[in-house]
């Protein structure tokens, strides 16, 4: 059968292990060094382009998650700790480019005249349709808060009007439970 050294075994399987396990102690340390040696200055660094501490913070440490995922690759970089500042600032500039687009859409919005917030249901009535399910809520208010034909509500929710008068019976009879109130079977001109 020949030597198995010879094929590269070694005769002890043990040794395998103790050396994996020396190697990923060794890659845990070196990982831990950068983290304190970097994390402090890079969130510094974020904090400039995005000028919110705990966003920085989350960046950052974003980017060292993956660091640690990308770790058996880049630690054999000679400088790991310019990759995750690289990676980090990427994050940074397109939360930046986000902040800046988010405050125009916000300034937009404001600047248009919107008409007035519409009123909301009774405190009751609203407390019931919290507990539907979300499509036979979509359904209730589009179709009678918004009072759009059902036709456009099934369109808007991507289901045959069918299905969305199927919603509405049901939505409909759920509330009724709720509020201990009756209900007619009639939607509409659409008897059931």
């Amino acid at each position: 059968m020949g030597d198995m050294t010879s094929l590269g075994r070694r005769d002890d399987p043990d040794a395998d292990v103790l050396e994996g396990s020396h190697a990923s102690e060794e890659a845990d340390i070196d990982f831990r060094q950068i983290y304190t040696a970097t994390y402090p200055r890079l969130v510094r660094t974020l904090w400039f382009v995005v000028h919110d501490h705990e966003l920085a913070q989350e960046i950052a440490q974003d980017a060292f998650i993956e660091l640690h995922r990308q770790w058996r690759k880049v630690r054999s970089y000679d400088r790991p700790d310019l990759w995750v500042r690289r990676v980090a600032l990427r994050k940074a500039q397109r939360e930046a480019v986000r902040a800046v687009r988010r405050q125009r859409a916000e300034r937009f919005l404001h600047s248009v005249d919107a008409e007035p917030a519409p009123e909301l249901p009774d405190p009751e009535l609203r407390a019931a349709m919290l507990q539907l399910p979300p499509m036979q809520r979509a359904v209730v208010v589009l179709f009678y808060l918004e009072d759009r034909p059902m036709e456009e509500v099934a369109d808007l929710l991507d289901c045959q009007p069918s299905t969305g008068f199927v919603h509405l019976h049901r939505a409909r009879h759920r509330l009724a439970e709720l509020l201990s109130e009756t209900v007619s079977e009639e939607v509409d001109g659409d008897v059931r």
